[in-house]
C-alpha cells in the first residue's frame, strides 16, 4: 500500500466542510477548522459537547486504514471475488433500523468520566484476556447498537486505547461493561493488535463525512458469504467467516481482503448522484473497505450509529445534517455500468510490524 502527503487532503476536507456549511451548519465547520488529525487539538478532549471534526480518524497517518491505496496492486482473482459479491445483489440500504441496529456508536471517555470495569463472558481468545477486568473511562448513559450484535466503541482518551465490545450490556449503577467478547486497539496506532483478533482496522462511515462529501478512512464491509478462511494481513486471525456452500472456498472474499473502487475522484464528481453518495464512492476509491463481517442478505458497509448522540439529548445526526432517512446507494454507479464494473480487490499486503 502507498500513501501520500495528507496536507492536501486536510485542505480538501476543510474546504468540503465550508462548501457544505449550509447543510451542516457553522458549528461543524468550526470544528473542522479547529481539530487537527488524530485528535491533536489543543482544546478539550472529545465528547458529546466537543465532537471530532471532519478529518478525524482513529488511526495514524501511516496506517493502511488511512493511507491512500496503491490501486495498481490488484489481487489476481479479483474478478472472481467481485463477481460472487455482486451476485448477491446491490449494496443493501441503511435505514433507521439498520443504522441504530447494526451501526457502531462511538463514545469518547475523558478523565472526568467514571471508570467502568470490563466483564467478558468469553475469554478464550488472547485479545479478550488482555482486557478482561480492566477499568476504563467512559461516559454514563451509553447505548449499544440495538439489534443482535449490541456493539459499543469506547475511545478512552486517558489510557490511549479504543475498545470494541460485542453483545454489550452497560450497567451505569454497577459501573460495568459486560460483553460476549471485546478487543482493544491503540488509538492513533496502526489499526492492528494481536494476530488472533478479527479484522479491526475500520471505522464506520460518519454522518459528517457523508454531508461533506468525503470518507477519509477504510470502512468495514459486510458480505453474505465468505471463503471460510482469512488472508493477509489477517492470515493469522481466528475470525474466518462462514461459507454458504463449499465452492465459496475458492470464489468468495476472505476476512482481510480490501475491496476498492477503481475510479478517480474526478470521475466520481462527474456522476449525477447526491453528495453523500459521492462521499461513499470517494472513500471506497481512495481507502477501500475491509472485509470483516458476513451473514448479510447482500453486501453493505458500516455506518456510525446515531445513539452515540441521541442518548445524550442531541438530535439524530443524519437527520440534522439533511441526509435522507434511508441511505440507499444501490444505484450510485448505474450510469457507468454498476458496482460490479468498477469494484476490485486489492492484492494482499503484509501486516504492519
Amino acid at each position: 500500500m502507498a500513501w501520500t502527503n495528507r496536507i492536501t487532503r486536510r485542505a480538501l476536507l476543510i474546504g468540503a466542510g465550508v462548501a457544505a456549511g449550509a447543510a451542516i451548519g457553522a458549528t461543524l465547520v468550526e470544528r473542522a477548522l479547529r481539530h487537527a488529525p488524530e485528535g491533536t487539538s489543543a482544546g478539550p478532549p472529545y465528547g458529546i459537547d466537543n465532537w471530532p471534526g471532519l478529518d478525524w480518524h482513529l488511526f495514524s497517518e501511516s496506517s493502511p486504514w488511512v493511507a491512500p491505496l496503491d490501486k495498481t496492486s490488484v489481487d489476481p482473482r479479483s474478478d472472481v471475488y467481485i463477481s460472487s459479491l455482486v451476485s448477491d445483489g446491490p449494496p443493501a440500504p441503511a435505514g433507521p433500523k439498520q443504522l441504530s441496529g447494526w451501526g457502531f456508536p462511538l463514545y469518547f471517555g475523558r478523565a472526568t468520566d467514571p471508570l467502568y470495569q470490563i466483564v467478558l463472558r468469553e475469554t478464550r481468545f488472547t485479545y479478550g484476556q488482555h482486557i478482561d477486568g480492566l477499568r476504563i473511562h467512559a461516559p454514563s448513559g451509553m447505548q449499544p447498537s440495538n439489534l443482535s450484535d449490541g456493539v459499543v466503541y469506547v475511545i478512552d482518551q486517558v489510557d490511549g486505547y479504543t475498545y470494541r465490545f460485542r453483545l454489550t450490556v452497560v450497567d451505569d449503577t454497577a459501573r460495568t461493561i459486560s460483553a460476549w467478547h471485546a478487543f482493544r486497539l491503540e488509538t492513533y496506532g496502526s489499526g492492528f493488535n494481536t494476530v488472533e483478533e478479527p479484522p479491526t482496522g475500520l471505522l464506520p462511515i460518519r454522518p459528517e463525512e457523508l454531508a461533506a462529501g468525503y470518507v477519509n478512512h477504510t470502512v468495514g464491509l459486510h458480505a453474505k458469504c465468505l471463503s471460510g478462511h482469512s488472508v493477509a494481513p489477517y492470515e493469522g486471525s481466528g475470525t474466518k467467516g462462514k461459507q454458504c456452500v463449499p465452492t465459496d472456498a475458492a470464489s468468495r472474499l476472505s476476512m482481510g481482503n480490501v475491496v476498492f473502487l477503481d475510479l478517480t475522484d474526478e470521475q466520481i464528481d462527474a456522476l449525477s448522484i447526491p453528495m453523500w453518495q459521492k462521499a461513499i464512492c470517494k472513500g471506497l476509491a481512495d481507502h477501500g473497505a475491509l472485509v470483516g463481517f458476513n451473514g448479510s442478505g447482500s453486501w453493505t458497509l458500516t455506518f456510525e450509529a446515531p445513539q452515540d448522540r441521541t442518548a445524550y439529548g442531541e438530535p439524530n445526526p443524519y437527520t440534522a445534517l439533511g441526509l435522507p432517512p434511508t441511505l440507499d446507494y444501490a444505484n450510485a454507479l448505474d450510469e457507468i455500468g454498476g458496482w460490479g464494473a468498477h469494484l476490485k480487490v486489492l492484492a494482499r499486503f503484509p501486516r504492519p510490524r
